[in-house]
């Protein structure tokens, strides 16, 4: 069975939580190129948008939404991998019952 569908009893999950919690330390200033597996202590801004225009960059699967009522994280919708469509290209298939597509940045406009 997948593993997210396995939990743990709440004082287990509570324990594993807390012990992952480390303690507060103090703070300094770095070069970004020294920044490497550091954790940020405040919020970090970028001087201007980059992209300056929106832009999509997460790839993600077509489905039929008929396909995923009902479905949840305790009760996943299992869906047939039937093929991936290329970046800014209509997919040369159409979806059937049960059945999802991988697409890429840009796909989406021609499944609508």
């Amino acid at each position: 069975m997948p593993e997210f569908l396995t939990l743990l009893p709440p004082d287990q999950a509570r324990e594993k939580l807390l012990s992952s919690i480390a303690a507060a330390v103090d703070s300094e200033t770095v070069d970004v190129v020294h920044a490497l597996g550091r954790f940020a202590a405040s919020d970090v801004f970028a001087p201007r948008p980059l992209p300056e225009f929106p832009r999509a960059t997460v790839d993600g699967y077509a489905v039929r939404a008929s396909d995923t009522f009902g479905a949840s994280d305790t009760l996943p919708a299992y869906l047939n991998l039937i093929g991936e469509a290329p970046m800014g290209e209509a997919p040369a298939f159409e979806l059937g019952a049960g059945q999802c597509a991988l697409i890429h940045t840009g796909t989406a406009d021609h499944l609508i």
